[in-house]
């Protein structure tokens, strides 16, 4: 058995501080990630883990190895992406860190034009809203939704910013009706952006799925700030956006990748590829092709 492949079972358990978690993460069941640190404790007779009420906490011997634990796992990173980053080679896999909306309306359309041109390389999609962390390798590019980058090794190419409009579908406008109904994104950053558009309001959903908001909105239960880039698409045509002024968003679509990794053929086709395609829709994410009530 791999001490380094014990090492992420332990590094996963202590940042999550639950099995199902760290299983989640690592994407193996729970009882594999019990199994393997059970099996890490026993070879060293320690114990690195106790239950408490909420999942699992170091223990004292576990707090003082985590920060060696993590410096290897860091320094066994740098060292895969400097080797990977020397393959010239169009062969191979590459694991891409995005949404399941810009995977099935963007991504998923161009893979028949993509293996015509790259037909050796292998696209994996981890679709997912939460961030893979590029510097541990848990993806090869990200396109990801975001202010602006934080973390220093990434290279980030902006694509273009994503602005949100207020929607609503044709049928729900239609409807006569006392009191407007609100379908909210849980993680809005402006909760409070229908105040002073609406006289009477209720909350009827939130939704911490952007599909599925967008899809809840086009079906007419009621009116919601969406991104125009995926709300503009023509399978939505029912939705209509509204005159409305919001605060601007500040988030934009970005295509990441660590430096270490700036001279990896495959990478830097899959880059280059994805940018030309998604150049194509700068205008839609824009709102400049919004269809307007």
């Amino acid at each position: 058995m791999n001490l380094d492949d014990d090492y992420q079972y332990i590094l996963a358990l202590a940042t999550h501080g639950s099995l199902s978690a760290a299983a989640k993460q690592l994407n193996v069941t729970h009882t594999t990630v019990a199994r393997r640190i059970h099996a890490f404790e026993a070879r060293f007779n320690v114990t690195l883990f106790e239950r408490v009420p909420k999942g699992y906490q170091l223990t004292q011997i576990g707090r003082s190895v985590l920060p060696d634990i993590e410096r290897l796992k860091s320094l066994q990173g740098h060292i895969e992406r400097q080797l990977e980053g020397q393959d010239k080679s169009l062969k191979g896999e590459v694991n891409i860190a995005l949404t399941p909306e810009l995977a099935h309306d963007y991504v998923i359309p161009l893979l028949d034009e993509f293996y015509q041109c790259f037909p050796h390389i292998q696209l994996n999609l981890i679709m997912g809203t939460s961030q893979k962390d590029l510097n541990a390798r848990e993806a090869d590019i990200a396109l990801r939704f975001t202010p602006e980058p934080t973390q220093p090794d990434l290279i980030g190419k902006k694509l273009f910013a994503s602005n949100w409009g207020v929607y609503a579908s044709d049928s729900y406008i239609k409807k006569p009706k006392q009191i407007d109904n609100l379908l909210l994104w849980q993680l809005e950053f402006h909760k409070d952006w229908y105040q002073g558009h609406f006289n009477k309001t209720q909350i009827i959903a939130q939704f911490d799925n952007l599909a599925a908001l967008i899809s809840a909105t086009d079906q007419g239960l009621g009116i919601a700030k969406l991104p125009c880039g995926l709300a503009d698409q023509a399978k939505y045509e029912n939705l209509r956006r509204l005159d409305l002024t919001t605060s601007p968003s500040n988030w934009s679509l970005w295509l990441l990748y660590h430096f270490d990794l700036k001279e990896t053929a495959k990478i830097m086709a899959v880059k280059s590829f994805l940018i030309e395609h998604f150049s194509k829709f700068e205008s839609r994410f824009l709102g400049e092709t919004s269809r307007y009530l």
